[in-house]
């Protein structure tokens, strides 16, 4: 069974989805794991604030440069989780494949449903109610870092249900029949 692939998605690949890598590969490192930005400029690398908010979780991202959302690790997904509702309805208008495993972290973390289990009509609702995580840029180091803690409490919850580790005493959840990847075209946004 191949472990499951996540892909974060924020604004630049510059802060919220950089975190969320960095957090699942140390807490979670049986899962396949990325990061892109709806309108990232690609090969710049983390601010001052974005490190701040990094080490505040206690991980790091050497390394990283931001990249650009594409078609291809949109289809190489088997989940993508936005931090806002725009990333939902950009992936909705120019990736549709993917529309139906994209949801904002707050979303998945409210209504998981247990290990390898979410919502199969996620391309059908209307996300306007959906919980995000807001952008930091523009504030503070403290901004940055509330906003790192607030990613960090929300995904340990929401993959602690979803995709226990092998370690922790069950099976890595996900399975081809768990998520099908969907082709077909989602309403549209």
């Amino acid at each position: 069974m191949a472990p499951l692939d996540i892909l974060f998605v924020c604004t630049g690949n510059a802060t919220r989805s950089v975190i969320a890598e960095a957090l699942t590969r140390r807490d979670f490192p049986h899962l396949e794991v990325s990061s892109a930005g709806t309108f990232a400029i690609p090969g710049l690398y983390s601010s001052h604030r974005t490190l701040a908010a990094l080490h505040s979780v206690g991980v790091s991202a050497p390394g990283h440069r931001s990249r650009t959302l594409t078609e291809d690790l949109c289809a190489q997904s088997d989940l993508i989780i936005c931090f806002d509702i725009d990333h939902v309805h950009y992936i909705r208008r120019r990736h549709h494949t993917a529309a139906g495993r994209t949801a904002t972290l707050g979303r998945l973390r409210v209504h998981v449903e247990g290990p390898g289990n979410l919502p199969l009509d996620l391309a059908s609702e209307d996300p306007s109610h959906w919980p995000v995580h807001a952008d930091p840029a523009g504030g503070d180091v403290e901004t940055f870092v509330d906003c790192a803690r607030q990613i960090a409490e929300d995904l340990a919850i929401f993959l602690n249900s979803y995709a226990p580790s092998a370690e922790g005493g069950s099976d890595t959840p996900h399975s081809s029949s768990t998520w099908p990847r969907s082709t077909e075209t989602s309403p549209g946004v």
